[in-house]
């Protein structure tokens, strides 16, 4: 009767879909990564679009730093809240850029978190942009991209 038992046990665990087991398929981050134009990593129930800047060459204390190091990206993580989607992000700006990045985006409906810098003496100046909002995914996605656009990251 054991070997009966576990034979059956056995195969019910073939028979059950590994999937959910692993984690599910999702396209959501498909509507980013359409926008963007880039990847867009899924962690969760998170979509996390990074694309750094490799145009600006940064260096403190008269060394050169990598963009990666110095965290020189444009960053969204996107999160369904809801019926709505919820938007997070950082932007590593030149000072020239920071006001029409800012007009954009809060003509988008998004609010501006926190404006600072993380280095002392860098060249050039590199200031941080958050952000976050609660909205359309594809809405808040593609004034995210104007702000990108409003930069000299091409």
């Amino acid at each position: 009767m054991k070997k009966i038992m576990l034979f059956i046990i056995a195969a019910c665990m073939l028979l059950i879909p590994a999937a959910p087991i692993m984690g599910k398929e999702s396209n959501q981050c498909r509507i980013f990564e359409k926008v963007f134009n880039t990847s867009v990593e899924q962690e969760n129930d998170v979509c996390k679009m990074e694309i750094v800047r490799k145009n600006i060459h940064v260096s403190n204390l008269g060394v050169a730093l990598s963009p990666e190091a110095v965290e020189l990206s444009f960053g969204a993580n996107f999160e369904r809240v809801g019926k709505q989607t919820a938007v997070i992000g950082e932007f590593a700006l030149l000072g020239s850029e920071v006001n029409p990045v800012i007009d954009t985006l809060r003509k988008g409906n998004i609010e501006i978190s926190a404006l600072h810098n993380h280095l002392i003496g860098e060249q050039p100046r590199i200031l941080y942009l958050h952000f976050q909002a609660l909205g359309d995914a594809e809405t808040l996605a593609r004034t995210v991209k104007e702000a990108i656009d409003k930069t000299s990251s091409k």
